[in-house]
């Protein structure tokens, strides 16, 4: 029996880790032969960090078998891939994640090929300011690599309505940048140096596959992960539709609770519901500063944080961790483990 995992981000490498390790027979199908740390793309985009790259070796169970291929559409028992051929599974975790490009005269952070575009952009116009649109964590993170990078920088955003993104935002005005708050603007509309960092967009993969989707194209699965009606094809990750944020923080348990989905299967046991709490949640403000914000599992904040150069030392070491869990999972199968949450 086959298992096809579709994608060598977190998700995808956790899955295809942890069902190698215990034997099962795993193909990974991805367009490149690099694994990328996409939460540092913001310093790569201001030239901070040359790349996100890590050899695939370094996270990957050499047991697992790598297409270095970009697939088209997804059958019942096969996939068809960019090269023509056509490729058999018995199950199939679908972790494409997400980054398809959306430009309308925009900028991104959400892939290598958004990144570099935006890169490129900032090095042709090195006095040329930057409007950053969101609030969120890719918002700020950009906006504070920028600021350490010497750029000028405005964020625009409705008014947050979490606590740590307003703590976000007093650190970024007090190192210069503009801070433009309540009011909602379309980022196609303003002119200059623009990144949209409201939200990102998934392949249309599964949608062009027949595959029941969101309004956003997501894929939809049940609590334990599976497509409904297609009981062979499991989601995780950030183009999976669930009650969960996108994040590595989801994406790492999400790909391992497939795997454990996939193992139950097999020994005739049914696969348990998905279920998560969440931690931390950590941020780079740049300059070696940072936030780590305490979370109860529901992701809603408590009353307590670590900031400045504690806040981005512990975020660096966060940001190592992921990179690391995938290692011990590729050298122990179901070492990694996540809080349950309610």
């Amino acid at each position: 029996m086959t298992t096809t995992v579709l994608g060598a981000g977190y998700a995808g490498v956790m899955a295809a880790n942890r069902l190698a390790g215990r034997g099962e027979e795993v193909v990974l199908v991805t367009p490149n032969a690099w694994f990328v740390e996409r939460i540092r793309l913001h310093r790569v985009a201001t030239g901070l960090r040359e790349n996100a790259r890590l050899d695939l070796e370094t996270v990957l169970n050499p047991a697992v078998e790598v297409v270095q291929d970009t697939v088209t559409k997804i059958g019942e028992d096969k996939i068809q891939l960019a090269s023509a051929e056509n490729l058999p599974y018995d199950t199939l975790v679908y972790a494409v994640g997400s980054g398809t490009s959306v430009h309308n005269g925009t900028y991104r952070i959400v892939s290598e090929e958004e990144t570099e575009r935006l890169r490129t952009a900032l090095a042709e116009a090195p006095d040329a300011p930057v409007t950053i649109v969101g609030a969120g964590l890719t918002g700020v993170e950009l906006a504070g690599a920028l600021r350490e990078a010497g750029r000028a920088v405005k964020l625009v955003s409705t008014a947050p309505d979490r606590r740590a993104i307003r703590a976000h935002l007093r650190f970024l005005a007090k190192q210069g940048v503009e801070i433009e708050l309540g009011r909602r603007v379309d980022p196609a509309e303003l002119e200059g140096l623009v990144v949209d960092t409201t939200g990102f967009t998934v392949p249309s993969l599964a949608a062009d596959s027949g595959l029941p989707v969101d309004e956003f194209g997501r894929l939809l699965v049940d609590e334990q992960l599976t497509v409904p009606g297609h009981p062979n094809i499991l989601g995780a990750g950030d183009a999976v539709h669930t009650s969960f944020r996108a994040a590595c923080a989801t994406a790492l348990p999400m790909g391992a609770h497939v795997a454990d989905v996939i193992t139950a299967r097999r020994e005739g046991q049914a696969g348990k519901p998905f279920r998560m709490g969440y931690v931390l949640q950590c941020t780079d403000l740049g300059s070696g500063r940072g936030r780590v914000q305490f979370l109860h599992p529901d992701d809603t904040e408590r009353a307590i944080a670590i900031d400045g150069r504690a806040g981005g030392l512990v975020k660096e070491t966060i940001c190592r961790m992921t990179v690391r869990w995938l290692s011990q999972e590729r050298d122990r199968a179901g070492r990694y483990s996540w809080p349950a949450g309610a």
